[in-house]
């Protein structure tokens, strides 16, 4: 009779430290998906503050937000041209140090972020304050962009005054004096 109840003590005593053993193991694998959860957490935010915007409030890299800078500079000169499309390309290309393809792919981004016919002015100083706040922007490059807005607004003629006022835009922003 002994020995049975020895034999119940110890299957007892196995079954408890069996069930331990499980219940350590689930909370391991519990804290395991919040640690991954955690890791995931600053992604997952930056995508939501991301997704509730849209169009040119994305705009983060300032060669982008200079080609809507130009592509915005032809645009308020009435229809954007042949020739403004050629010299925003031939600038690109020039200044940014892109290949051709790269250009006018960029040239078509920038027209359909322009699509819905935002404020020129706002778009000007939303874009100036996205390449201002860039690392990598220096007053050489702040000058450049001027010269480059400067071409875009002659491609087909002399500037327009909504072009200039445009322009103005920009060199106040930018504190560029001519």
């Amino acid at each position: 009779m002994h020995i049975i109840a020895i034999l119940i003590a110890i299957v007892t005593v196995i079954g408890v430290w069996q069930w331990r053993v499980q219940r350590a193991r689930q909370i391991a694998d519990e804290l395991g998906e919040v640690a991954a959860t955690a890791a995931n957490l600053p992604r997952r935010l930056a995508f939501k503050r991301k997704s509730g915007k849209r169009g040119l409030s994305l705009i983060e890299e300032p060669r982008e937000a200079a080609a809507v800078m130009l592509y915005q500079m032809a645009k308020e000169g009435g229809d954007v041209t042949a020739a403004a499309k050629e010299v925003m390309r031939e600038l690109m290309v020039d200044e940014f140090e892109i290949t051709d393809e790269d250009a006018d792919a960029l040239t078509h981004h920038a027209g359909w972020l322009l699509r819905e016919g935002p404020v020129a002015d706002a778009v000007m100083a939303r874009m100036t304050q996205t390449i201002l706040a860039s690392p990598a922007i220096g007053p050489k490059e702040i000058v450049d962009l001027d010269g480059m807005l400067v071409a875009v607004s002659e491609a087909d003629g002399p500037p327009t005054h909504d072009q200039l006022q445009l322009l103005q835009t920009y060199r106040n922003r930018a504190g560029v004096r001519t």
